[in-house]
């Protein structure tokens, strides 16, 4: 897809999400606008993706799991923009190769850390690729909190209806690989990687809860 219908796609997602009680987003000036880069929201809902995509200030590829492309509507969507589909029921060491090119040609990427949406809101555990993917890549990580999604889209259906508040986005300032891993080697990297994160994003999340009872 070229850049004129990618930006003309954005468009018609942001007034979709305009229609669903509109957007309300902090910290966006924090994504960097080049180089390589892994942006890291939770997962609440399948309108997360396109929310992100529409939000962010430069063109971005995602990693999503394969289901995604089985969603009506979303699934045609996503073979349109930059995706890669990984798979979920075993290592797919080819998608994370992709993606490690991705960021090293200094474009972003946007992967869920979770893997799959949170059924109750609550952050689930951080899978281990992300780290994976800053360690060889080298590029930092940029967490991110979303609130409100979930009542837009919730989880596992697929007709979208007003929110009921407005949809709430906040961006954290960026996780440099040496900040993310502390030092640490081996197997010891990805536990430290998933703890710094989980605590980075479940305050980011903390504040989109505060901004929708303001």
């Amino acid at each position: 897809m070229g850049a004129g219908l990618r930006t003309l796609l954005k468009l018609m997602i942001r007034c979709l999400l305009g229609s669903l009680g509109g957007v309300r987003a902090s910290g966006l000036d924090k994504i960097p606008r080049t180089g390589g880069v892994i942006i890291a929201p939770n997962h609440l809902s399948h309108l997360d993706p396109l929310l992100i995509g529409a939000l962010i200030p430069r063109d971005a590829w995602f990693l999503a799991t394969d289901e995604l492309f089985t969603v009506p509507a979303l699934g045609p969507i996503a073979r349109r923009l930059r995706t890669i589909p990984i798979r979920q029921d075993s290592p797919d060491r080819a998608a994370l190769r992709r993606a490690i090119d991705v960021l090293n040609r200094g474009d972003a990427l946007v992967v869920f850390p979770e893997g799959h949406e949170s059924m109750d809101g609550d952050l689930l555990p951080l899978q281990a690729g992300f780290v994976l993917l800053a360690v060889q890549s080298g590029c930092p990580v940029v967490p991110i909190g979303i609130w409100g999604t979930q009542r837009a889209l919730p989880p596992r259906e697929w007709r979208p209806k007003h929110a009921g508040d407005t949809i709430n986005v906040c961006v954290g300032d960026p996780i440099t690989t040496a900040e993310l891993i502390e030092g640490t080697e081996g197997r010891r990297r990805f536990e430290v990687g998933r703890r710094e994160l989980d605590r980075a994003m479940r305050e980011l999340i903390l504040r989109a809860k505060q901004d929708s009872t303001r």
